[in-house]
């Protein structure tokens, strides 16, 4: 029997009264006498109004199921499958229900017709419905580059969606996500209302249109996951892996500038890099494992280990046309449109192609041995995966993607169970080493595959200057939080920014990123990183790793600010029986600086005696427990307070 990976524990089954309860880390997931559940529990509350439910109904309105059940099937420490079912006049609804100890439940649904029924079933929905103040912010994959409209704020009217593969809801600090790998089955009449967000006055419910029609052939079967978050603890120490990317072939020996004495890997050591990345040109071939330039690779290896620090190789999502397999499996694995084009097709040095590939193909199984031999064969201490967390929609009937409608029609799948195995069996050949999974991805937070990274980098959506000039029109604070947080999800997050002086720079983004916890990666070896080091040298000195951490949305018993564009999320650390605060203080306002006025109640503090900004030493105003700040449009300050 496999064993549970850290920092995961075995899945538990108790048996109360009738009331089945599985147990993962930090959830519980209740089933009271039917198939679905009845009740969640994660972050320590109540997630479900009511037990999710699946409704069906006649032309004469909602059948009554009269029969229902629930059974433990198996138990392993790895998983627990239950079996379920239903009874209505018109058929019989059965689950096979598989909760992994991430948190993960797999439903397989399967409606199977009565010997003699005594309706007909003209629709079917999957409803859940959660506390109100649960569900107040959503993510959904597929998003859109350029935009943040899948991630954001419930409106108040709900939201309509055509099928996405992944719907999280939920608020900053978990939620739930429902994932499908497809809408294969699903008779929708409408295709822009496949799935609905409705809100009422204590309930959002999230409900699934698998049948707006009678259903065409029986026994049908639908197949879904949900899987509440976090899916994990945070890690205590994210906020000291300092991860700086753009590593090359020599840094060891170049010098910063020409006549300089200090090399780039020197000044990085210096400057406080504890984590490089060296991205796709380590090696001439997009996504591959091997190198025709090891003796430079292990050189700069052991240059960074004699510093401190560690190396993270590239690997992605593409098949090169380089790749000594290509001619071999190309067809085999690649992703197909369902007109049998191409995904992907980046061009890069030396002259290569690069198409996306499917980890629902052998492809999977040959990556991570590569990946698997390549730390072994040269030492390197984790791996960045651009894109790979992401399960790409894929109709390559070759390797078992994309499915036919009653017409014929060849359609697109989403294969997330298969990259989910192959993240798993990534995380477990990897974590227990002690090596490090970074994920970047964007618009992409689907927990499934998620859930088997130690963080991940989010943003690029936005390379193109979309932020620039005012950033929160394009990136709302309540899509930030949705999104690219991570303490939702259980993973902690870094900000992406490409940088457009004057309008969309780094000042500009760590005036709302600080705010959510979440740091900007720095890119090369210039500025950024310099400005970079500066905060991670204050917020170490502080000791953020150990402080209680309190956001501008619910810290207003500690902390009052004006004007209204100026918002304050602070660190609180007791030392030596002193209470200290380190406050981001931001100003929101693209166009005014203001004199901000940051008051800390007798709850916080009760009496502030010195305020000092932690970057430049300047001692701030202090009257009545209230500080002073200037700030220009668009610009923080981390301010230290005794």
């Amino acid at each position: 029997m496999a064993e549970v990976p850290d920092p995961w524990t075995p899945v538990t089954v108790q048996q109360v009264n009738g009331e089945i309860r599985v147990g993962v880390w930090g959830r519980e997931y209740r089933f009271a006498k039917q198939p679905l559940p009845s009740q969640i529990t994660t972050a320590g509350v109540e997630l479900l109004a009511q037990p999710m439910r699946l409704l069906a109904f006649s032309e004469k309105g909602e059948l009554a199921w009269t029969q229902s059940g629930c059974e433990l099937w198996e138990q392993t420490d790895e998983q627990a499958t239950l079996l379920g079912w239903q009874v209505n006049d018109a058929v019989i609804a059965n689950f096979v229900m598989r909760v992994e100890f991430d948190g993960l439940m797999r439903v397989d649904l399967t409606l199977a017709p009565l010997p003699q029924p005594k309706a007909s079933l003209h629709r079917l929905w999957l409803e859940i419905p959660l506390r109100k103040e649960r569900a107040t912010l959503f993510h959904y994959w597929t998003g859109r580059w350029g935009s943040a409209e899948n991630s954001g704020a419930i409106p108040t009217d709900g939201m309509r969606l055509p099928f996405k593969p992944i719907v999280w809801l939920g608020w900053e600090e978990g939620g739930l996500t429902w994932c499908a790998e497809s809408d294969r089955n699903w008779q929708v009449a409408e295709r822009e209302q496949a799935i609905e967000i409705v809100p009422s006055e204590n309930t959002v419910v999230l409900r699934a249109h698998l049948l707006d029609t009678p259903p065409q052939k029986l026994p049908l079967s639908f197949i879904f996951g949900m899987q509440a978050t976090p899916v994990k603890p945070m890690p205590k120490d994210f906020h000291e892996w300092r991860i700086c990317h753009g590593a090359f072939y020599g840094m060891e020996k170049q010098p910063v500038t020409q006549g300089a004495k200090e090399t780039t890997l020197e000044k990085a050591a210096r400057l406080g890099v504890k984590t490089l990345v060296f991205h796709e040109h380590w090696t001439p071939v997009q996504n591959y494992w091997r190198t025709n330039r090891e003796a430079e690779l292990r050189e700069l290896i052991a240059a960074c280990h004699q510093r401190g620090i560690k190396l993270l190789l590239y690997f992605g999502y593409e098949l090169s046309t380089l790749a000594p397999e290509w001619s071999a499996v190309a067809d085999k694995v690649l992703v197909k449109t369902p007109t049998g084009g191409l995904a992907g097709g980046y061009f890069r040095q030396p002259p290569q192609r690069d198409y996306i590939v499917c980890l629902n193909s052998q492809w999977a199984e040959r990556l991570l041995d590569g990946i698997v031999s390549a730390i072994e064969r040269y030492g390197f201490d984790g791996v960045y995966l651009d894109g790979t967390i992401e399960p790409f929609g894929c109709a390559n009937e070759a390797h078992g993607c994309g499915y036919r409608t009653a017409d014929g029609k060849l359609r697109e799948t989403y294969p997330i169970f298969a990259v989910r195995q192959f993240m798993r069996q990534l995380y477990e050949a990897l974590h227990p080493k002690g090596k490090l999974i970074n994920a970047h991805q964007s618009t992409y937070c689907g927990t499934p595959t998620l859930a088997f990274v130690h963080s991940y980098w989010d943003g690029e959506q936005f390379g193109g200057g979309e932020l620039a000039g005012d950033p929160l029109q394009k990136l709302p604070l309540a899509s930030f939080r949705a999104e690219f947080m991570g303490k939702n999800f259980g993973v902690p997050c870094e900000f992406l920014v490409y940088e457009r002086p004057p309008d969309w720079t780094v000042d500009h983004a760590l005036t709302f990123t600080l705010l959510h916890d979440v740091r900007v990666r720095p890119l090369g070896f210039g500025a950024m990183l310099e400005k970079l080091a500066a905060i991670w040298a204050a917020m170490s000195q502080f000791g953020v790793s150990e402080a209680e951490w309190h956001p501008y949305w619910r810290n207003g018993e500690f902390i009052q600010a004006q004007p209204e564009s100026v918002k304050v999320s602070g660190y609180r650390h007791t030392v030596n029986g002193q209470v200290r605060w380190l406050l981001v203080v931001s100003n929101l306002s693209a166009k005014e600086a203001v004199t901000a006025q940051v008051r800390l109640s007798k709850k916080a503090m009760p009496k502030v005696n010195e305020a000092t900004d932690a970057l430049t030493g300047e001692r701030l105003p202090i009257t009545d427990n209230t500080i002073t700040i200037s700030l220009p449009p668009m610009r923080m300050r981390l301010v230290v307070v005794r």
